[in-house]
């Protein structure tokens, strides 16, 4: 290397801590009805960050007979950011785009209430409501004092979604099954500290999935899956409509001990959104230009009963790349 620049070392250091305790009882009666409670205490602490919090857990299941059941349910937990976008370091993409670390960056609380209808235990109504608070998502920003692309998680005051979603399965004799799935929910997403743009967004959006199974015979199946999505939102983002259509084809023979199976996903390779900024004088088109159409094929042999022995792995999710 030659020249004034000077290679350097860096070195961070994160301390966090987190102590936890657990609570949990359950109830069921004769009549198929049952209810179950938990929670979960935690104290988490990073840096000059403390806090106390509850996530409670608690389902009801109602069965006022087989062909009628309801379903209430709460749900929370806590997502924690990786570890690389919690240092106070800059990544420089191209002379234009860098990705900034985000120093104090905390993490983000979810909660979860749905409650469901089942008919005749196939046909499923539902309603649901998800907070998020504390949200962190990468967001992009044109700086305005240079020429700069800067992308960096920010917490968000909270992100909320409500809606209603609709499940229903039906088949054609032995050789074809289907289940048509239905979304259709608001979103808001608000920030009160993104750069100096702050935002408070609203969107509705609609998703539809088809899932279709052909069975040609005892051992020959084909599957084919259309998934549609309308524009959306992500903090300061505009993301298009997309759709994603995949099929799959799977073959037992040789008294089931083979097995092969065909697939390509996102055949249309449409299953990634455009992405543009129009909002308080911020102007960018995101061209990504992901390729997301994949073709796998697989083959398999089984010798007499052998069973894959199932190893629990180290969780690295937070550590990034």
């Amino acid at each position: 290397m030659t020249g004034n620049i000077k290679p350097e070392n860096t070195d961070a250091k994160l301390e966090e801590q987190t102590t936890n305790f657990y609570f949990s009882l359950s109830k069921n009666w004769a009549t198929g009805t049952s209810f179950t409670v938990s929670a979960t205490g935690e104290y988490y602490t990073i840096g000059n960050y403390h806090k106390w919090a509850v996530y409670p857990q608690a389902s009801l299941t109602y069965l006022k007979s087989p062909q009628h059941i309801f379903q209430l349910s709460l749900s929370t937990d806590k997502t924690y950011p990786g570890y690389w976008d919690m240092q106070s370091s800059v990544t420089y993409l191209n002379g234009y785009s860098e990705i900034q670390g985000t120093p104090g960056l905390r993490p983000m609380t979810n909660y979860n209430l749905n409650g469901n209808y089942i008919l005749k235990q196939k046909y499923i109504v539902g309603l649901f409501y998800k907070h998020t608070s504390d949200y962190f998502a990468q967001s992009p920003y044109q700086a305005t004092d240079r020429l700069a692309l800067i992308y960096k998680n920010t917490n968000w005051n909270y992100m909320r979604m409500i809606g209603a979603n609709i499940i229903v399965p039906f088949s054609m004799g032995n050789w074809y099954d289907a289940r048509l799935t239905l979304v259709g929910m608001q979103a808001r997403q608000k920030c009160d500290q993104f750069f100096d743009i702050p935002f408070d967004r609203k969107k509705w959006v609609f998703v539809g999935t088809l899932d279709n199974t052909f069975k040609v015979g005892k051992n020959l199946s084909f599957e084919l899956t259309g998934n549609i999505q309308t524009p959306f939102v992500q903090g300061t983002l505009d993301l298009a409509s997309t759709f994603n259509l995949t099929a799959g084809m799977k073959w037992n023979f040789a008294k089931d001990k083979c097995t092969l199976t065909a697939r390509c996903s996102d055949i249309f390779n449409s299953g990634m959104p455009d992405m543009k900024v129009r909002f308080k004088g911020q102007y960018l088109d995101m061209n990504s230009s992901f390729y997301t159409r994949t073709v796998s094929l697989n083959f398999t042999y089984r010798f007499g009963g052998y069973k894959k022995q199932e190893v629990k792995e180290v969780d690295t999710s937070r550590f990034g790349h």
